[in-house]
């Protein structure tokens, strides 16, 4: 692969092993068919924009660079990386990391298709902030530093979108911050998973719930809200003792949406508006569940 095009200082970079698009590589399982680009991402706010300079603007930054594929796992952007390039995602998910004081990865942040990833040291000349990998398989568009600036520049519509795309992600950042500090960690849990599923989610195991995109491992979720791999454990299971998730092997299946969303707004789990959808395959599906409301709930006890 050639060395990435960029107008601050020559460097070679990391060798990335993405593949041509026409070459073998597994279909990506997240894209717009459908939904749509997700909404805060560049690409969502070019097209809530409508209008025809920002159409323009959409076709011209689709057509920039090269597509590429790249398989679960692939860096796509090495912290401390000096190369100027932009990845534009098209399908799947992408992760930001840095390494923690034990040098192990700890979650940043979590790109989507639409989403752009790089731009920030495309702007200013400044070495990569994160490392950035492919969560799932995921195809992109490999911009140069220059193309991406040209673009920018000839789009007006184009600035406006990507500003739309920082706000939302600082808006995002703003309301993790509050939780850090405020809210318990079950708290904090429950409304990132509510974001998750309700933004990228699919169907569940015969229709029963949403799936939570993309799969994160315990001690990514614990990165993502602020709190120890362990108390996230504990955090998780009561959620689902509450019947609001159910836990699977790297798989988080939303029940009630709107009762994880109570807990996200400071309800203690099991006394949300609602109750879980009906999980076929959950333990004691076939009982009603106490502490729940909605079809299926235990009825109050008459008083006295």
């Amino acid at each position: 692969m050639a060395p990435a095009q960029h107008t601050g200082p020559q460097h070679p970079g990391p060798q990335y092993p993405g593949r041509q698009c026409g070459e073998p590589r597994p279909a990506p399982a997240a894209g717009p068919p459908g939904g749509g680009w997700p909404e805060g991402t560049l690409l969502a706010e070019l097209r809530r924009d409508g209008s025809p300079a920002a159409l323009a603007a959409e076709r011209a930054v689709l057509r920039l660079g090269t597509r590429r594929a790249h398989g679960h796992g692939e860096t796509l952007i090495l912290d401390r990386d000096l190369g100027g390039f932009v990845l534009l995602l098209l399908t799947g998910f992408a992760k930001a990391t840095v390494e923690d004081t034990g040098g192990a990865p700890a979650l940043l942040d979590i790109r989507a298709y639409g989403d752009v990833v790089g731009e920030a040291a495309a702007l200013d000349d400044r070495p990569r902030s994160a490392t950035v990998t492919a969560a799932g398989p995921v195809t992109l568009r490999r911009i140069s530093q220059a193309d991406w600036l040209h673009w920018l520049g000839g789009h007006a519509a184009a600035g406006l979108a990507l500003s739309r795309c920082l706000v939302h992600r600082g808006r995002v950042t703003t309301r993790r911050l509050v939780g850090l500090v405020s809210e318990p960690v079950v708290h904090r849990l429950a409304h990132h998973l509510a974001d998750l599923a309700g933004r990228y989610g699919t169907a569940g195991p015969r229709g029963a719930g949403l799936t939570v995109r993309p799969r994160l491992t315990q001690a990514e979720l614990a990165a993502l809200v602020g709190a120890g791999e362990r108390r996230v454990h504990h955090a998780l299971h009561e959620l689902a003792g509450h019947g609001l998730i159910r836990l699977g092997r790297r798989r988080t299946t939303v029940l009630s949406l709107p009762g994880l969303l109570a807990v996200a707004a400071g309800a203690e789990p099991g006394t949300g508006p609602d109750g879980p959808e009906r999980d076929p395959d959950g333990p004691g599906a076939d009982r009603p569940r106490r502490g729940l409301s909605g079809p299926g709930a235990r009825p109050p006890a008459a008083r006295p």
